[in-house]
């Protein structure tokens, strides 16, 4: 129960960034998103020394939806903002993933992002 729990959490966290089964413009909650990054647990919990291709999958399509709209921008920015300071994340791994799966616009994990000021 506790694993699962810190993987939703992880998930979201990373979450950074944004939903594989959401197209552009498509409306996605934050628990989608935090779901969308479940394949990122085990980067995030420091047992795995490298994302898998199913997490880079996941930030990459996050980062799409973020890029979509600046409603989707922030929204995805305020669920990870609360998700990092919420829950027992590797931050440092986190601020790391979008380097790691080659996004380069993404939103960073970070508990003291002003999601107000982001920019598409």
């Amino acid at each position: 129960m506790k694993d699962c729990t810190f993987r939703r959490l992880a998930v979201a966290v990373v979450l950074a960034l944004v939903v594989g089964r959401a197209t552009a413009g498509a409306e996605v909650t934050c628990d989608d998103a935090v779901a969308q990054l479940l394949p990122c647990s085990a980067f995030l919990k420091s047992t795995a020394a490298r994302p898998s291709a199913a997490c880079c999958g996941a930030v990459r399509s996050l980062d799409k939806l973020a890029k979509s709209s600046p409603a989707s921008r922030k929204m995805l920015c305020e669920c990870f903002k609360e998700t990092a300071s919420s829950f027992p994340v590797n931050l440092v791994r986190a601020a790391k993933l979008p380097k790691l799966c080659r996004v380069t616009n993404s939103i960073r994990l970070d508990p003291s992002l002003h999601c107000n000021r982001l920019s598409i």
